[in-house]
């Protein structure tokens, strides 16, 4: 509910010509900018950050930064990679209830 009220806040930008002496407008902007190009640009980084993350795990297991961006651990099922730690892992959503909780 909180966005939906957000969303229908507006600012009434008052706009002068030059050219036309006394012709006034006003152009709105929303203050609360709801659209989907948000979602896809942070889908977008997050699917970026597991690519480049996992790749570099792999090659430099070693490294500090590398670890920091993220470690991974192979499934047990489908042979895919799980974050375990690191940022993919804080950015990655959780696979059940049970990681919710704790």
């Amino acid at each position: 509910f909180i966005v939906i009220y957000f969303q229908g806040f507006r600012v009434d930008l008052p706009v002068k010509y030059q050219k036309i002496r006394g012709q006034q407008g006003s152009y709105p902007i929303k203050l609360f900018y709801t659209s989907n190009i948000p979602i896809i640009l942070q889908t977008a980084l997050v699917s970026n950050l597991y690519f480049f993350s996992q790749l570099l795990y792999r090659r430099f297991k070693s490294n500090m930064l590398v670890n920091l961006l993220g470690q991974w651990q192979e499934a047990d099922y489908g042979g895919q990679s799980v974050p375990v730690g690191g940022l993919a892992y804080y950015m990655s959503p959780p696979t059940s209830f049970y990681d919710i909780v704790v």
